[in-house]
């Protein structure tokens, strides 16, 4: 059993909540760089940083700090670079995220049922970091893996991230269940990696979506998490 992250187990208010932890990242970094004696302004790292959103998901903490330290025009080696990955991940670790309380609910009785619950997301987040957010919601007790597009480099709906998710789980494709809130991503995805797919809307209104009639005519389509018990 799979579940996407974000708008399924839990879910931020846009953009407030996405703009705190960016802040927590650029601080940290910018503290950290002043540590070791680099005279740079949080603005020059907050402006960096920004022009670097649109990979966020993509690449590591190591891979992103190291193009904000070409963007600066610093050098420092490895050292410096996993000492500013080491902070860039730490610090939002002091983020909370709003918890699904369906999924409170629904993932202890998965794991009563025998099941493996797996997370995969695109997210800015590496395993690591998608793990501190579980346990802020009380949720990281119930999943056995994660996986992260930030991790990996590749994002859903691409097949490279649910063969990930099967080679961590121990699974072929159809014994796998993966649930989630978008169509592209998360249904189609995961119907042409070979797994089955569950398209969950009960918060699409959270981030201003609507329910997709084309994965609600291909799969079954639950507004509650707590129907999936049942469903399976």
């Amino acid at each position: 059993m799979s579940f996407d992250l974000w708008f399924t187990l839990i879910w931020e208010k846009q953009p407030e909540d996405e703009e705190l932890y960016d802040s927590m990242r650029i601080r940290a970094v910018s503290e950290s760089l002043r540590s070791r004696g680099y005279e740079v302004g949080i603005d020059d790292v907050r402006r960096l940083y920004e022009s670097l959103k649109a990979v966020k998901t993509l690449v590591s903490s190591r891979e992103l700090v190291s193009m904000m330290l070409a963007g600066l025009k610093l050098g420092g080696g490895d050292e410096l670079i996993d000492y500013l990955a080491e902070a860039y991940e730490t610090s939002t670790d002091g983020f909370r995220p709003r918890g699904n309380p369906e999924a409170l609910d629904v993932l202890p009785k998965l794991k009563d049922m025998g099941l493996r619950v797996a997370v995969v997301s695109n997210t800015s987040f590496s395993a690591r970091g998608v793990v501190a957010l579980l346990k802020s919601v009380g949720l990281a007790d119930y999943v056995d893996a994660v996986v992260s597009s930030s991790d990996l480099g590749r994002v859903k709906p691409q097949r490279a991230i649910f063969r990930e998710l099967l080679r961590l789980v121990g699974a072929e494709p159809a014994e796998v269940v993966h649930v989630g809130d978008a169509c592209v991503e998360d249904v189609l995805g995961a119907l042409g990696s070979g797994l089955r797919a569950v398209y969950y809307t009960g918060l699409l209104h959270l981030r201003g979506a609507k329910p997709s009639t084309l994965c609600e005519g291909l799969v079954p389509t639950i507004r509650s998490l707590r129907e999936l018990p049942t469903l399976l």
